[in-house]
């Protein structure tokens, strides 16, 4: 077989051709069948290969045309100074796995022939599709008889079977999933970010094994995803609600659940979808295992996620029938999700507010001229909502630009051939648009940053005259030298959101129903809309980095607030003042997804009382209108320990921003604030 050195440049031509969808087809092909084939002794369901590194350079090839007209257009400068971003995004998908799962990579080949029948006018497409399928399933014969070779004998018979007929056992359902996964991730390229909701998936399979059976099958799954290390971990879903309101947990969520909880896994992670119907003793078992150091869990609200995609514009049922992929974005079926497009740093709109459309720390005009006198705070406010609408439309107009250059760029056969609306048009996902619903996002990061940072103006310059205007600015310039002791006054005395204070809060509210009214529903080049996501992850370090002094006491530098979650230490007045001020906001209007992040001292959750404090915020928290929660559970004597012997705690896991990670993985810097967010 093939090195990839020797694929790449066997490929060449078909890279730079012109008809992008029957190039990839013909590559993909190529790959299937000369790409290396290798069994980690541990692996139970499916081989491993390494085309990924393939599928990214032509990605990377293809687009880096196009970059030098990005680079020579009026946004470059917006973009180095992070005041916006905007990309192309093909790593944030999901599949129809109910499909995949049912029909197996068999029938989905099967399934391709009917709608060519139905649809002789895009012969094209589907030849192509079936093309690659073919070649799958060349490559499963391929890696069948490999497995016989390792005396994998239970992986070689399943997959001889798969090559017939559609998944008939636990094991083949497990084993199917493993290989659409890596067929899409490593040989079409479209990133796929979940592993769809298991427990509605699986459980027509569960039901014919012992529950010992199930558990061993589904551990051993769990494993070999884990030996994956998948960037940002790889998710699954439990619960959910059907088309009538009722609660999808059963038998195997459980099982599911425990054993997620007992195996601990650092690169797998959890999406629970809550609603009222859920059964208290699940979230209890999910809670449980945070305590027990399992940081990785997410709390989602089942009806705000639909209510969010139901006010996009998607039809009731596919809201229903929503994904989670990556960290906590949504989409409804038959949806694109593109969570990740383009970013918008809300301080950074306030800055170029308080400096005439310029960046304070480059001196560059970013933004718009608003002006150097204010003679009120609502006057400094209307030139922010001015300077952040300007901040939309570039990173919407940069994304348009990448967005228009996708059939250029990248197509998804592997991946096409699974969605119903692709097959019911004739044409690929990305080169075509041929899903029902393709959207693409704005994230706008820093939210309580800029909140803070508002709040203090107007309290420091507008209210108390503390300082004028001029000498404000010049302080945060200045990078608050010789100034610590009105930095430290604003930091520990002004109102803060997470406070649940109703200043500050109606200032988040209003700031988020800014952003909806010029993100949400935008027409994009794709046939769709944009939608926004309230969500930083670990951009708030590198887009506070290029960002100035804020208002709130934050030095030049410093990372920004993290998703929609108060700034490190102003959740001084505890956990429910903290999730009341993110629940003010209308997570209606965030269908690309907003988490609150809670950090608990351990002791502050032990016992019966712990548990049912802990259900009591979530149960409260939904009711009130909150999109998605994260708990983190943190002792700083064990953190301290562990940051000096890492040894002692390998798998000691915190959850990141967005994913889990060993803490004895993470940065000196990462550590450190960990430790300062456990002490709070």
């Amino acid at each position: 077989m093939l090195k990839n050195e020797q694929i790449i440049n066997s490929l060449t031509n078909l890279i730079h051709s012109t008809n992008v969808f029957n190039a990839d087809c013909e590559i993909i092909e190529f790959m299937l069948d000369n790409a290396e084939i290798n069994i980690p002794d541990k692996n139970r369901y499916f081989v491993n290969t390494s085309t990924e590194e393939i599928t990214t350079l032509i990605k990377n090839i293809r687009a880096e045309k196009f970059r030098k007209e990005i680079a020579e257009n009026k946004y470059s400068e917006g973009e180095e100074v992070l005041a916006y971003t905007g990309l192309y995004d093909f790593g944030h998908t999901s599949t129809e796995w109910n499909s995949i799962i049912s029909l197996g990579i068999y029938g989905i080949r099967k399934r391709i022939e009917k709608y060519e029948l139905l649809n002789p006018k895009n012969k094209s497409f589907y030849s192509g599709l079936i093309k690659v399928y073919d070649a799958i399933l060349r490559y499963m014969v391929r890696a069948s008889e490999e497995a016989t070779k390792h005396g994998k004998h239970e992986m070689s018979e399943g997959l001889k079977n798969l090559t017939k007929r559609a998944p008939e056992t636990l094991f083949e359902a497990l084993q199917t999933s493993m290989i659409y996964y890596t067929m899409q991730q490593m040989f079409d390229g479209s990133i796929l970010r979940t592993l769809g909701r298991l427990d509605s998936i699986l459980y027509p399979f569960y039901m014919k094994e012992t529950k010992k059976t199930a558990y061993d099958l589904i551990y051993d799954y769990f494993a070999e995803f884990d030996r994956h290390e998948i960037t940002a971990n790889i998710p699954f879903a439990l619960g959910g609600t059907d088309s009538n309101g009722n609660s999808n947990i059963n038998e195997l969520s459980y099982l599911l659940l425990d054993v997620y909880a007992k195996s601990q896994f650092p690169n797998i992670k959890l999406h629970i979808l809550c609603s009222k119907n859920t059964p208290d003793s699940i979230l209890k078992n999910a809670f449980e295992s945070i305590r027990n150091g399992n940081n990785s869990i997410v709390f989602m609200s089942d009806e705000k996620v639909i209510e969010s995609l139901e006010k996009l514009g998607e039809d009731h049922e596919d809201a229903v029938d929503y994904h989670v992929v990556g960290c906590y974005e949504c989409g409804g079926n038959g949806e694109i999700t593109s969570s990740c497009n383009a970013r918008v740093n809300i301080p950074k709109a306030l800055e170029l507010a308080l400096n005439n459309g310029k960046d304070i720390l480059t001196d560059k005009v970013i933004g718009l001229e608003t002006g150097h006198v204010f003679n009120s705070y609502e006057d400094l406010y209307t030139a922010f909502l001015k300077q952040l609408r300007h901040l939309c439309s570039c990173a919407i107009e940069l994304t348009n630009i990448w967005e228009s250059h996708y059939k250029e760029i990248h197509s998804a056969p592997i991946y096409s051939a699974t969605y119903t609306s692709s097959l019911e048009n004739g044409r690929d996902i990305y080169t075509q648009n041929g899903a029902k619903y393709n959207n693409s996002s704005v994230n706008a990061l820093g939210l309580a940053t800029a909140v803070d940072s508002l709040i203090a103006i107007k309290k420091i310059v507008f209210e108390n005259r503390e300082k004028t205007f001029d000498e404000f600015v010049q302080i945060l310039k200045n990078n608050w030298d010789n100034e610590q002791q009105l930095r430290l006054y604003i930091k520990n005395k002004l109102p803060k959101f997470g406070q649940n204070n109703p200043d500050a809060d109606n200032t988040a509210k209003d700031i988020t129903k800014f952003l909806a009214n010029n993100i949400n529903g935008i027409p994009n080049t794709r046939g769709g809309v944009y939608r926004l996501g309230l969500f930083s992850i670990d951009w708030r370090w590198e887009f506070g980095k290029k960002t100035a002094a804020s208002a709130d006491g934050r030095f030049a530098g410093d990372p920004i607030s993290q998703n929609t979650s108060a700034t490190f230490g102003a959740d001084i007045n505890g956990i429910t003042s903290h999730l009341l001020s993110v629940a003010s906001i209308d997570a209606s209007d965030t269908p690309n997804g907003s988490i609150v992040d809670i950090d608990l001292h351990s002791t502050a959750v032990k016992g019966d009382t712990g548990l049912q404090t802990l259900l009591s915020t979530l149960r409260t928290y939904f009711s009130l209108g909150g999109f998605a929660v994260h708990y983190n559970v943190l002792d700083t004597n064990i953190l301290k320990e562990a940051k000096l012997n890492p040894e002692k705690h390998p798998n000691l896991q915190v959850r990141l921003c967005g994913w889990n990670a060993r803490f004895a993985s993470l940065t000196e810097k990462e550590q450190d604030e960990f430790i300062k967010r456990s002490e709070i």
